[in-house]
């Protein structure tokens, strides 16, 4: 039996780019598209609602710069300490929507394309649920979290 509850779509998008030249990760482009664009559309495409994207190194660039109408923009002013930060501030944005659970993405795989993330959804069956993408036999993103998970994980 599947839930009723909506998924929503979890973007972690606040990394600065260390290793790119500082560049916000958000802002990095492929297909002539911003990789947050990108994400954002596929967790749409692939049926969560909302899509809450969490912002930080270049916050006001990427807000100036990229097409998010519909998504729930949240800010971690903490996202230098690690990506735990980004996701404790999204999992409290999606708990407060009433999600029945997450699906958690990565801006900077943009390779990660909504059939994927479709298949993680459709394993969303109730509040306990936890499931992963998998290639070639190896666990990766995205993930979904179960909102019965939301405390532990952010803990």
């Amino acid at each position: 039996m599947t839930s009723t509850a909506p998924v929503a779509g979890l973007l972690l998008a606040a990394g600065g780019g260390r290793r790119l030249g500082g560049r916000p990760k958000a802002l990095l482009t492929t297909r002539g598209r911003l990789f947050v664009e990108l994400a954002a559309g596929a967790l749409r495409t692939a049926g969560c609602d909302p899509v809450v994207v969490v912002l930080g190194a270049g916050a006001d660039r990427v807000r100036e710069r990229a097409e998010l109408t519909g998504c729930l923009l949240v800010d971690n002013p903490e996202w230098a300490s690690g990506m735990g930060s980004s996701l404790r501030v999204g999992l409290a944005a999606v708990a407060r929507a009433g999600a029945g659970a997450a699906l958690v993405a990565l801006v900077d795989q943009p390779g990660v394309g909504t059939a994927a993330m479709a298949r993680v959804v459709a394993a969303h069956r109730s509040p306990e649920s936890l499931a992963a993408a998998t290639y070639g036999g190896r666990r990766g993103h995205p993930v979904l979290i179960g909102a019965a998970h939301f405390a532990g994980v952010a803990a």
